[in-house]
């Protein structure tokens, strides 16, 4: 086999066969300019929302590191809520400070881990010379309302000492109810600091929305800068000019075809979970690189199915409408 077709690395060791990586789309383009506005006018706090595996977290690493990129100095931190049957102070505030990586995130009383967690925020914003922390909470609908309060006390402390918090909860739509449900309460100290916006996250709905996200694939690099996930998978076809990003019709009759022939008369909205896996199947296990290869209706068809897109719009038209 040619030089040019002899991969630099195994297969094994590639981002998308161990699915670590991220590709924008255009759907996580619309997000990030939603919460940049939100960062850049200092809203105190908004709402993202979707329906599960819609890839909202897969979403938010993207946007953290576009943040980043755009603000070098940004203090940014992410921590995953979790369901418990009773709200505790020491685990809410012990994984607050697992999230900024301190050392001694298990021991103490909550006032002391409370104590470590604002010292240490406030010491990150010193040295990083800004007076915004931004927080995101992810599974954000599993907080209960005494966690809200905690929050709302790093919240104002924070402020207390010259610093603005800007809060994204991200979540399934169980939280525009939460927040309908505050809003009657008249939780207002809540609803004021971490509710003010309410961001709906998409997947993909169109054919280019869906060609967007295959340019990603014939764009993105490993292990160097020579060799897009394309032609890693498809070398010599790479080599005579084969493209995904030329796939996006064909990828998306697809989808179409799965979602009418299931029965659903909404429109078609594919979640990034379900393509994303879709283009892995058809990479990874469908077609045998040569010069002639190119995809197909049909190896697009059988990726579909292989991924179980049908059957994840079944669980989540469930979920949506449970009666």
């Amino acid at each position: 086999m040619a030089h040019e077709y002899l991969r630099p690395v195994s297969m094994e060791s590639h981002p998308l066969v161990l699915r670590r990586y991220v590709l924008p789309t255009a759907s996580i383009e619309e997000l990030y300019l939603r919460i940049k506005q939100c960062f850049k006018l200092r809203v105190p706090g908004a709402i993202v929302y979707a329906m599960t595996r819609w890839g909202k977290t897969y979403a938010i690493r993207q946007i953290i590191a576009e943040l980043r990129r755009d603000f070098p100095k940004l203090v940014a931190i992410t921590f995953d809520c979790h369901k418990k049957k009773f709200p505790s102070e020491t685990a809410f505030f012990s994984n607050l400070l697992r999230a900024i990586g301190h050392e001694k995130a298990e021991t103490g009383s909550a006032h002391v881990k409370r104590a470590r967690l604002l010292n240490k925020l406030i010491e990150m914003l010193q040295a990083s010379g800004q007076n915004v922390l931004v927080v995101f909470a992810d599974e954000a609908q599993k907080l209960e309302i005494e966690e809200y309060e905690w929050l709302r006390e790093v919240h104002d402390e924070l402020e207390r000492n010259g610093f603005r918090m800007v809060t994204f909860l991200i979540g399934q739509p169980q939280l525009k109810n939460r927040k309908t449900s505050l809003k009657q309460a008249r939780q207002t100290q809540i609803v004021g600091r971490f509710m003010i916006d309410d961001i709906e996250f998409h997947g993909i709905r169109s054919a280019e929305e869906g060609a967007t996200c295959l340019l990603g694939y014939d764009m993105a690099t490993y292990p160097n800068e020579a060799w897009s996930f394309t032609r890693f998978f498809f070398p010599q076809a790479w080599a005579s000019g084969m493209r995904l990003v030329t796939e996006g019709a064909t990828l998306w009759q697809q989808f179409q075809e799965a979602h009418d022939n299931s029965g659903f008369r909404t429109a078609l909205e594919v979640p990034m979970t379900y393509f994303a896996r879709t283009v892995e199947i058809a990479l990874t296990e469908f077609g045998k690189d040569h010069p002639d290869f190119r995809f197909t209706p049909e190896i697009w068809k059988e990726a579909v199915k292989a991924s179980r897109f049908s059957a994840a719009e079944e669980e989540l038209l469930i979920m949506a409408d449970p009666d």
